[in-house]
């Protein structure tokens, strides 16, 4: 049986993850601070789900609540970062910081554009990082089996993994979408983070929570320093 406490997270992460997607791709305005707690909403909601489940899904949702909570900071600095380069918390305004001729984050004074990078590097490493929470369990018999998470909780996953990705083009990259060659870009964009993300996924950085807070922080710091593009 599916506890209150089950349905409201699930609940509030399909809520999330609209409320992202609609800020993202442009539906309505509002702040990039707004979009990361959506986004990260919906990037938890599959492990709160699965708080109150058998004691197997349960320890892994533990681990990889634990897991998300660690990496807040750097999300925290990557978007003060894209804040600090667009000089507005605004989703447009961050967009229209990316509105010039070129690659967008390679443009602005070099102390700007490294500490850019910088951040990109720390987001790219707080959106690949997972913990596993379908297990392979030994029946004791020569048997396998494996405790799997519902598909459902899985879908929201990847949606969420997805938004995290369109914020990180959408600070550093993505530009003002007026026409159609403006939305393959932002797309490509998308799609090119979320794959360096995803072949990343299973890879285990000692400390990476603390390496991306302090990728992040440089990047603020030398963002600060450079001013906007």
């Amino acid at each position: 049986m599916v506890s209150a406490r089950s349905r409201i997270a699930f609940a509030s992460g399909v809520g999330g993850l609209l409320g992202a997607a609609l800020l993202l791709s442009g539906r309505f305005d509002g702040s990039v601070a707004l979009a990361l707690l959506l986004a990260s909403a919906a990037r938890v909601a599959a492990a709160a789900t699965l708080i109150d489940a058998g004691p197997v899904l349960a320890a892994g949702a533990q681990r990889s609540l634990a897991r998300h909570v660690a990496f807040a900071p750097a999300w925290v600095l990557v978007v003060a970062t894209g804040v600090v380069r667009a000089g507005s918390a605004a989703v447009s305004d961050a967009r229209g910081a990316n509105a010039v001729a070129g690659l967008a984050i390679a443009r602005g004074e070099t102390t700007t554009v490294i500490g850019v990078w910088l951040a990109l590097a720390a987001g790219i490493i707080a959106l690949a990082s997972r913990t596993r929470i379908g297990v392979e369990l030994d029946s004791g018999d020569g048997r396998n089996g494996r405790v799997v998470v519902p598909i459902s909780l899985d879908r929201l996953e990847i949606g969420a993994y997805l938004a995290q990705a369109a914020l990180l083009v959408t600070l550093f990259a993505g530009p003002q979408v007026t026409g159609g060659n403006d939305g393959v870009s932002w797309v490509l964009g998308i799609a090119g983070v979320a794959a360096i993300g995803w072949s990343a996924r299973d890879l285990e950085v000692p400390h990476a929570p603390k390496i991306a807070a302090g990728l992040a922080a440089i990047g603020l710091v030398l963002a600060i320093a450079g001013g906007a593009p």
